[in-house]
């Protein structure tokens, strides 16, 4: 294979040079040259423990200079990244481990006390810290990097190899490894400029976490493949988080759904960060309608809401800088994700598989030059979700005359309470603006009497709000039996790969009284 992820990678980050690459939350800092180097000797130490290309290296990182250094040396030595997220416990890595075939493991020193002892890194020909190790026999990241070379590896590639592989929770059931080839990765790094409106030598304001896959693909390697900037801001509180970007002069920046009202606010107090930024981007969980329109009326043509998953690799959908006119043609542009891109197709059918008409609701299905390959080792579960070459989403919604679409649900999340079907995301919808309410996810938990029970997990900003408060608002809002009966409130939401609410993970905490992680 002539062009592979590494290859173009290393091309632009030798053309890139000393340029600034990276900055993490502890100050450290790396140029293009450093990171080039520092990832093709991590490469070469690879191969020097008896790793070969296509073998597959497990990553449980945290936001620093060395994480994104051991993403793109696998990608360099060929080696198949499995994307661990470092918010898992023990007995979740374990189930990934068990899954992925690693022979390679790599973490930071934030997860040492979820490893100590974890038996699964026992059998690993290569395990390495960055930081202080969980167990002596870890190698430290320093000194394997001294023994590497930085002469970049070629290795042979084919099409079809693996590049990374993003895994879902692996502690109930099977764990779910989406796969991502040379093919679909090369594809993803070439369109997302495209696709957000990035510019070369571009400074990217990185709020998303390495701790979600979608976010190195679509996010922090093609801004490296443009020659550009990557500042890590995730946690910052929206203050800090614009000072540092007027201070970079940041080109592009991802908003939160959480902290998109702070955003708003911050942003009419220092409307001197809109002299650099030109694109502000937006998916994962869905943004409400309202405090989308007040985010536009703040940054106007920069604004980019898009859908995908990260089955599709890329966003399928995206609004453009002409959306936010008052002549767009959308029924409700405020409401939907955009239209599907030029790579991708878009349907909604119905339960016969047939192709519903626009305004009709269904199941969404794509097709997308960037999409998987399948799951990891799961031949029932690809032939299950992709049929006929196509992604069958598990959202529901519905596209317009026009061509927009609009996501109104999970099919998996709707709940049945007393035979009435309850769609969470319009009861979010109905209380996303409650005051001292900064986020909430609505699930259904089984009820003796009705099947389904409707409750709600909730991230305050006023401490004051409580449970009684909550259900009051949703009762003058919703019909009553779409009303949640609890509400737990916790610090921060679990989100999915693709930065999504993670609803299986807050049933089972429901279910279980734990705290959701």
């Amino acid at each position: 294979m002539e062009d592979t992820a590494g290859s173009i990678l290393a091309a632009s980050l030798r053309r890139a040079g000393d340029r600034p690459a990276l900055r993490d939350h502890a100050g450290r800092t790396r140029t293009h040259r450093e990171l080039l180097d520092n990832a093709a000797r991590f490469a070469n130490a690879l191969a020097a423990q008896g790793l070969q290309p296509g073998d597959h290296v497990a990553l449980m990182l945290a936001d620093r200079v060395e994480s994104v250094e051991a993403y793109v040396g696998c990608l360099l030595g060929g080696y198949a990244a499995i994307h661990v997220n470092d918010r898992w416990v023990a007995a979740e890595v374990r189930g990934v481990l068990a899954d992925a075939d690693a022979r390679g493991f790599v973490y930071t020193d934030h997860v040492a006390g979820t490893l100590a002892g974890l038996d699964a890194l026992e059998d690993l020909p290569t395990v390495v810290a960055v930081g202080e190790p969980a167990d002596g026999r870890h190698h430290r990241w320093p000194a394997l990097l001294e023994a590497g070379s930085t002469t970049v590896p070629i290795p042979t590639r084919e099409p079809d190899d693996l590049t990374i592989v993003g895994y879902t929770s692996g502690t109930t059931g099977q764990p779910k490894g989406v796969m991502h080839t040379e093919r679909s990765m090369t594809r993803i790094l070439r369109h997302m400029p495209v696709h957000f409106d990035l510019r070369p030598r571009g400074r990217c304001a990185f709020t998303g976490t390495l701790s979600f896959v979608a976010g190195i693909w679509g996010v922090l390697l093609p801004h490296l493949y443009l020659g550009g900037e990557v500042s890590f801001m995730a946690g910052l509180p929206a203050d800090e988080w614009v000072d540092r970007m007027i201070a970079e002069r940041s080109t592009a920046t991802y908003v939160p759904t959480p902290l998109a009202g702070a955003f708003i606010d911050e942003t009419r107090r220092r409307p001197e960060l809109l002299g650099t930024l030109r694109s502000v981007l937006h998916s994962g969980s869905k943004m409400p309608p309202d405090v989308l329109r007040r985010l536009v009326e703040v940054v106007g043509a920069r604004m980019g809401e898009c859908y995908g998953m990260t089955e599709t690799g890329a966003p399928v959908t995206t609004t453009e800088a002409d959306d936010w006119a008052p002549d767009c043609p959308a029924d409700d542009v405020f409401a939907s994700a955009g239209r599907p891109m030029h790579l991708a197709d878009v349907q909604i059918v119905g339960p016969d598989g047939f192709v519903l008409p626009a305004g009709e609701t269904g199941e969404i299905s794509v097709r997308s030059e960037t999409q998987f390959a399948g799951y990891y080792r799961r031949p029932d579960l690809t032939a299950e979700t992709v049929v006929d070459g196509r992604i069958r989403t598990g959202d529901v919604g519905h596209l317009d005359e026009a061509g927009y679409l609009y996501v109104t649900d999970r099919a998996k999340d709707m709940i049945v309470s007393g035979g009435m079907n309850v769609f969470p995301a319009e009861v979010e919808s109905a209380l996303c603006d409650v005051p001292g309410l900064a986020e909430i996810a609505v699930i259904g938990v089984p009820h003796e009497r009705w099947g389904e029970s409707v409750v709600a997990v909730a991230v305050r900003t006023d401490p004051s709000l409580d449970e009684a408060a909550v259900i009051a608002a949703a009762r003058a809002r919703v019909a009553s039996y779409k009303k949640p009966t609890q509400v737990r409130f916790v610090d921060a939401l679990p989100r999915t790969a693709s930065l999504k609410i993670d609803k299986p993970a807050l049933r089972r905490a429901w279910a279980d009284g734990s705290t959701p992680a």
